[in-house]
């Protein structure tokens, strides 16, 4: 088979199933290692697949600008990344810790999915995480209130001033999109602050992000990817975009969908 046989073969491959391992395509065609990479280095060139760890995905769709009563009790099926990342995030969570949950989906899983053998305090500033954590008997939770967006958050000026009162040992975050030129970032200016605030005031920042949120764009930034003590993701994360955030020296963790 020639070269370009063998890469027309590897799209239409990872079209059909979404991903394909460089271990696939060397039992596959009978190629080397390197000669797996180096397919998948030209065909990613052109914009026909996404690297990551190990093999490749298919290219993801642009995001879409979220509904303006958008809320993660909405969404019904269970987004397996997302919860991958958010039941490791819960792992770094300690005995007597006070903590930050993002308003993001990965945050209402990671609500579910907290430990019950431990006391913690939570601060949310999401009603729907909030009425998940207030069944949770070893939980004190911190409402952050404020006017009320349609989303069911709060992030407005007096929640701020709330937010700038207390230290939190970590603060998990996640944001619509996170890029090594213009760092987090949101779809609406009004949480920027809000987000700054919350990291300043933290001990410890953990950014969560499924590797579809990476090397992608908002509109407005609320913080530099080096702003953060670690990243959590999955391992379908783009292999070029995986060795540049361990260049900018900012520890990152994948979890290995596998399974999942």
């Amino acid at each position: 088979m020639f070269m370009e046989e063998r890469q027309k073969d590897i799209v239409s491959k990872i079209n059909g199933t979404g991903r394909i391992l460089v271990s696939e395509i060397q039992k596959y065609y009978q190629v080397s290692a390197d000669c797996a990479r180096r397919d998948l280095r030209i065909l990613e060139s052109k914009g026909l697949l996404q690297r990551t760890h190990g093999g490749a995905i298919a290219v993801n769709p642009k995001e879409i600008y979220p509904a303006t009563t958008y809320n993660p009790v909405d969404i019904k099926e269970i987004r397996t990344d997302y919860l991958a990342v958010a039941k490791r995030a819960v792992e770094y969570i300690e005995n007597k810790d006070v903590i930050y949950i993002t308003t993001s989906l990965v945050g209402y899983y990671m609500a579910e999915n907290l430990p019950e053998d431990i006391t913690i305090t939570v601060l949310t500033n999401s009603v729907s995480i909030a009425e998940v954590l207030r069944k949770k008997m070893n939980i004190s939770v911190i409402l952050l209130g404020g006017e009320m967006s349609h989303r069911g958050h709060c992030h407005d000026f007096y929640t701020i001033q709330m937010v700038e009162n207390i230290r939190m040992d970590k603060a998990f975050m996640s944001h619509a999109a996170l890029s090594l030129d213009f760092g987090a970032s949101i779809h609406d200016p009004a949480g920027v602050e809000f987000g700054k605030v919350v990291m300043k005031n933290s001990g410890m920042n953990i950014g969560l992000y499924p590797s579809k949120k990476m090397g992608k764009n908002s509109i407005h930034s609320v913080c530099r990817v080096s702003d953060y003590d670690l990243l959590i993701t999955d391992n379908n994360i783009s292999e070029d975009f995986l060795i540049q955030i361990r260049e900018l020296g900012v520890a990152i963790e994948i979890v290995n969908l596998k399974g999942v």
